[in-house]
């Protein structure tokens, strides 16, 4: 790539950027708390688990199913209250249709095996920690200075889902306890998550409007210089 073309490269991808930004800090975030609410209801579910293996073994499939639908519900909302505002709300919109899948499943077929359920809890929880993975990068991108603790979090989720996955032979108590493990992870992500938008909003509430037109000026003044080059 010649080195002209490789500097407008950079410039645009900044530009997206920047614009992704402002669009964020001008039409501010909504409905920041139902990723607390997910964060807790997780969180909760795990703590379940680790009290009352047993009693939780026996309802996996009534709980799984429950807070799947919840979960799944509750991120459709926040990704249609926030598709103008979130660039990757498309994902948080298929990661709730996901889960809703997931509880209708469950609910259709309550008494699932040791092992076909934490298959499909498993691949669940897979999907929700790598799409973590992605959400701490974008707000990287936003400029949330502690994304790497969501980060490490999802990370951490998507081991114990690979636990889940490879060790079905170990028994109904080790599969609860993976789970339980893995809930209260991405709880504690989803609560994170939920705070961090939160910071964004208030941030967004002290930007100046007139800083930010002045800004949006000297951005058109830059596609205007690369257009011209």
């Amino acid at each position: 790539m010649p080195l002209k073309m490789y500097k407008l490269d950079v410039n645009f991808k900044k530009r997206d950027m920047a614009n992704s930004f402002v669009k964020t800090v001008k039409d501010r975030i909504k409905n920041w708390y139902i990723p607390v609410i997910i964060g807790i209801l997780f969180i909760i579910g795990g703590i379940y688990m680790f009290s009352t293996p047993i009693t939780a073994y026996a309802s996996l499939t009534i709980i799984f199913s429950c807070m799947f639908l919840i979960a799944g519900i509750s991120e459709i909302i926040f990704a249609f209250s926030n598709h103008d505002q979130l660039d990757g709300w498309g994902w948080l919109l298929f990661s709730g249709i996901i889960d809703v899948v997931l509880g209708v499943i469950l609910i259709g077929t309550p008494t699932l095996s040791a092992v076909v359920l934490p298959i499909y809890v498993g691949f669940g929880l897979m999907f929700r920690s790598i799409r973590g993975m992605g959400t701490a990068f974008d707000l990287k991108n936003y400029g949330v200075k502690s994304w790497t603790s969501l980060f490490v979090f999802a990370l951490l989720g998507l081991v114990f889902s690979f636990c889940m996955l490879w060790n079905l032979e170990f028994g109904a108590f080790t599969i609860v306890y993976w789970t339980a493990f893995s809930f209260i992870l991405l709880g504690v992500y989803s609560l994170l998550f939920g705070f961090f938008l939160r910071r964004i909003k208030k941030y967004s509430g002290k930007v100046d409007q007139e800083l930010l037109e002045q800004y949006e000026r000297i951005q058109e003044e830059v596609r205007k210089r690369l257009h011209d080059k």
